[in-house]
């Protein structure tokens, strides 16, 4: 599961960036100010390349990786499943 590491809102807040700001900007869509202000990490990389280039830093230091048991249910065991089929064939 990907998660912020800062509060994105706050940080932009900062740099004098608010809901108003970015929508009148064009910078950030309200939609996406409010995924910010939800913690939703569900933003396209477009988005994530702004708020990048708007606060000066790089990916690793908004968001981070949080191994789940969702993730290994959903996306690890796919893989193993994968693996197993594909040897079986041979």
């Amino acid at each position: 599961m990907i998660e912020y590491k800062i509060d994105v809102i706050g940080e932009l807040k900062k740099i004098g960036i608010n809901t108003t700001t970015a929508r009148n900007s064009g910078v950030f869509a309200q939609a996406t100010m409010k995924k910010f202000k939800n913690l939703d990490t569900s933003i396209s990389l477009d988005n994530l390349n702004r708020l990048c280039c708007v606060l000066e830093m790089q990916p690793r230091d908004i968001i981070k990786f949080v191994e789940t048991n969702k993730d290994r249910a959903e996306i690890l065991s796919k893989i193993s499943e994968n693996r197993v089929e594909n040897h079986t064939k041979k």
